[in-house]
């Protein structure tokens, strides 16, 4: 399990296609209903491509990538030519898909959040109380559910494709596309019914862009466009199945991405930092179902099929408002989005609108202490407020090179207040005033011997915060020391983050950046002090305080690991990593009373979890209730997790329960996957004397001598020599 999730760098999010099944069905064969039959609700199938941006699609432009199904999507139906983002973050940008609401509002906005408030319902939720059948598959660590956007959905399948007990980041923890399609569709083979909602997250053209072949030497050079060509293909497959299954004709598509990506324009390599239209803009095609109508005929009338362009600026915020009035969502349980229904753009041929859209990154600030970037995009405009605000002519300049402020005065005054408008109609008070720590955390603070309480990023005067156009550089060299460390360069990324923590003093991710190196690099003791220096500088910050625990875990120090862990989990509940790490100091502690309630929670919160399922049967195994526990080994091992210590702790459950034979199996795996382990041999030795076989307990006991003195020399009047 991952401790750190990366949230320094911005885990590139591929293109959010959604796809919207409105499911007109008909009756059976073909024929109408009756007119005094009202028509079933649609089902939707909600895709959501990560880190596609507009001008990489076919038919957004692009001659080097082959998109052949969003191309034919973008012929049948409806391709909106300015789509924008909200935030150029994946779990900013889904939260925002998903509630309908922008990112000052559910306070979703970048990598320090805590996931999404219980207070903002999502589309998931609203279609659920209606009768709809929901499920989820995503491709990445940064949509898990501990971020919240799980609500709602029946079945959330977030279990990647990790090797069982791997430590590594885990916000890098991905499932490849054809993986993830492939869950969707055995689901969509059993008992699926109608109406559903169902997502689809694809992840491969993200950062580092990874395809399989043929896409990987199609592409060679191009591994971003690869991906992108790959997952096309696997939306491709999805809708073949609904072909397969006749529901392609009266399906209703929507195709989107998160946010796009920026390959190296304005000095930035991926995406998250600034606001440009490359991370920004993004594809957003809808294909209309070919029969059937809503429900409300009159008032909400089918347009006609057949390409057509928008070239009227929507957000993704704009997504699950349409959707519900897909739907027909009754107004009343829809007032809490903030985004506008695009039901009426869809569905006039000659409808115009030059509504603006707002977009942020909040990543500069939050992280490092940085201004943040707000931004308003009109038809023709793009206003980016900032220490140096910008304006910028789209028309003329798409790519965002000449900045008119200088000459455009006026201009630029007016969409500042229409900005700044926008964002105090929609944002809460938490959002608008600095955070304060709260007497607990102080305490645990001083508990683990830290009195300094306040950021010198959180204090700083908005006044004097620097402009990110200014820290791109101090970015990537930040995102490169991360880098090497990756490499296993440890001793150039501490030389790099030494200099890093001399030029910028008070960025309490330079130093947490040096801890995890040091913890890479197998040096718990310095990792203490860098991870404390990070505390001091964000005592809000929980993976520093996850940090300091685990260095604290490594070098034998469990009263203060403990300590750790719980701030951690005071400053976030759902930092599972966290109650899982502090389950592990009480079970080193031999404290398995205190350590199962940690795992039961994380077991109910995360079922999938397959290193979870393990501790948790083994503390209850430890506890001797074997019943209660057989259950939680099963669901372990039927999620493929392998561990020595599981298949020990498995025969001691089958052997007090009876079963002999299956704990002498389940031993013998513990012993094949880890052949030095004296406990596993010890239970093969007291199982084969209790079945009367001496000379294969004496045979077993001789590898346990081999393997621990200690318990050779505890049990040997048990096993007397021959």
């Amino acid at each position: 399990m991952s401790w750190y999730w990366v949230r320094l760098k911005p885990i590139a999010v591929r293109v959010s296609l959604v796809l919207t099944t409105a499911a007109w069905c008909a009756a059976s064969g073909g024929v109408p209903a009756p007119a005094s039959t009202p028509p079933p609700p649609p089902s939707v199938l909600l895709i959501t491509i990560d880190t596609v941006r507009a001008d990489h699609v076919g038919c957004y432009g692009a001659h080097r990538v082959e998109t052949p199904v969003l191309d034919a999507l973008a012929a049948e139906g409806v391709r909106f030519e300015n789509a924008y983002a909200q935030v150029p973050l994946t779990l900013p940008s889904h939260a925002v898909i998903l509630t309908g609401t922008y990112p000052m509002f559910n306070g979703v906005r970048d990598f320090t959040t805590s996931g999404l408030p219980l207070g903002i319902p999502t589309l998931a939720e609203i279609l659920r109380r209606h009768g709809y059948q929901t499920a989820a598959f995503v491709s990445s660590f940064a949509l898990h559910t501990m971020w919240g956007l799980n609500r709602g959905f029946q079945l959330y399948d977030d279990n990647l494709d990790v090797e069982p007990g791997h430590s590594r980041d885990a916000f890098l923890d991905v499932r490849r596309g054809d993986h993830t399609v492939d869950r969707l569709l055995a689901w969509l083979g059993s008992s699926v019914h109608a109406p559903f909602f169902i997502w689809l997250h694809l992840y491969d053209a993200h950062s580092p862009y990874r395809s399989p072949e043929p896409y990987a030497s199609r592409y060679t050079g191009r591994p971003y466009d690869g991906a992108i060509a790959f997952d096309d293909a696997q939306v491709g497959r999805v809708l073949s199945r609904l072909r397969a299954v006749k529901m392609y004709d009266q399906t209703a598509v929507v195709v989107l991405s998160d946010h796009g990506e920026s390959l190296g324009e304005h000095g930035e390599d991926e995406h998250g930092f600034f606001i440009y239209n490359a991370t920004l803009r993004v594809p957003l095609i809808v294909k209309l179902p070919g029969t059937g109508r809503p429900t409300q005929a009159p008032a909400t009338p089918v347009p006609d099929p057949g390409s057509r362009v928008i070239s009227a600026p929507v957000g993704t915020v704009d997504v699950a408002p349409t959707i519900a009035q897909w739907c027909e969502i009754p107004p009343g349980e829809t007032r809490g989005f903030q985004g506008r229904s695009l039901f009426r753009l869809l569905v006039e041929k000659a409808a115009s609108d030059d509504t603006p859209v707002y977009g942020e990154s909040y990543y500069p600030r939050d992280s490092f202490g940085w201004h943040e970037l707000r931004c308003l995009v009109t038809s023709r405009f793009k206003y980016i407020e900032a220490p140096r605000p910008e304006l910028y002519d789209l028309t003329a300049d798409p790519q965002e090179r000449t900045s008119l402020v200088a000459g455009s005065a006026s201009v630029a005054a007016t969409l500042r207040e229409r900005l700044r408008d926008m964002e105090s109609r929609y944002a809460t008070p938490a959002a608008t005033s600095p955070a304060k720590l709260d007497t607990e955390t102080i305490e645990r603070l001083r508990s683990l011997g830290y009195v300094s309480f306040q950021s010198p990023a959180a204090a700083e005067a908005d006044s004097a915060r620097a402009d990110p156009k200014d820290k791109i550089g101090t970015l990537r060299r930040i995102l490169h020391a991360a880098d090497l460390r990756r490499g296993g360069r440890y001793p150039e990324a501490d030389e790099l983050l030494q200099q890093l923590q001399a030029d910028e003093p008070k960025l309490y991710v330079v130093p947490f950046e040096r801890g995890e190196n040091f913890l890479a690099w197998s040096k718990p003791r310095p990792a203490l002090e860098a991870f404390g220096k990070a505390l001091t500088l964000n005592p809000g910050f929980d993976q520093a305080a996850l940090g300091l625990g685990r260095a604290h875990f490594l070098l034998g120090e469990d009263q203060p690991a403990a300590r750790a862990f719980q701030l951690a989990l005071h400053l976030n509940p759902r930092d599972f990593p966290a109650r899982l790490a502090l389950a592990k100091v009480y079970w080193r502690q031999n404290l398995p009373a205190q350590a199962e309630p940690q795992l039961a929670q994380v077991v109910k919160e995360h079922p999938e979890l397959a290193e979870a399922q393990g501790d948790y049967a083994i503390i209850l195994a430890k506890q001797a209730k074997y019943r209660e526990a057989l259950p939680h080994f099963q669901r372990a091992l039927a999620l493929e997790y392998r561990d020595p210590t599981l298949y020990n702790y498995l025969g001691i459950t089958y052997g007090e329960l009876g079963e002999a034979d299956k704990a002498l199996e389940a031993y013998q795996q513990a012993v094949a996957l880890n052949p030095g382990y004296a406990a596993a041999y010890l239970n093969l030795a007291l199982l084969s004397q209790k079945q009367n076989q001496p000379e294969q307990a004496r045979q077993y006991f001789q590898k346990t001598c081999q393997f621990s003195t200690a318990l050779c020399r505890q049990y040997a009047g048990k096993f007397p020599k021959q």
